[in-house]
């Protein structure tokens, strides 16, 4: 790479870190709202009046649908069950936590018995 080209380049990324910083240093003030997130579903048009709602973060289709209302109805669908906290959330939690605290009591009981 030239050495122009280079220094510019650096020049480009330290200003993009210093515009990151004061983003994130502009949302933490108080009574600022952050952005909305981008939804998780994406509406596509594939013809004919079908539409197909694909995963954003991985490409994949989840569902296809007739009609806009249709599509767009199942996609705010989606989005809302994918917030709730589901069973296997809790299960996974529950594990962890014990898990955690298993650990903790063996480090007690280790310590204790040299003491």
């Amino acid at each position: 790479m030239h050495k122009s080209f280079a220094n510019r380049c650096a020049i480009l990324e330290g200003l993009r870190e210093r515009t990151r910083q004061a983003t994130a240093e502009f949302y933490q003030k108080p009574g600022v709202m952050p952005p909305p997130l981008a939804p998780r579903i994406v509406v596509r048009a594939i013809g004919d009046n079908n539409f197909l709602l694909i995963e954003r973060a991985t490409g994949k289709k989840v569902a296809e649908r007739i009609g806009h209302n249709n599509a767009t109805g199942h996609a705010r669908e989606l989005e809302a069950k994918a917030a709730q906290f589901s069973i296997k959330q809790f299960g996974k939690a529950l594990r962890n936590w014990a898990l955690r605290i298993g650990a903790m009591l063996a480090v007690f009981v280790f310590f204790g018995k040299h003491i």
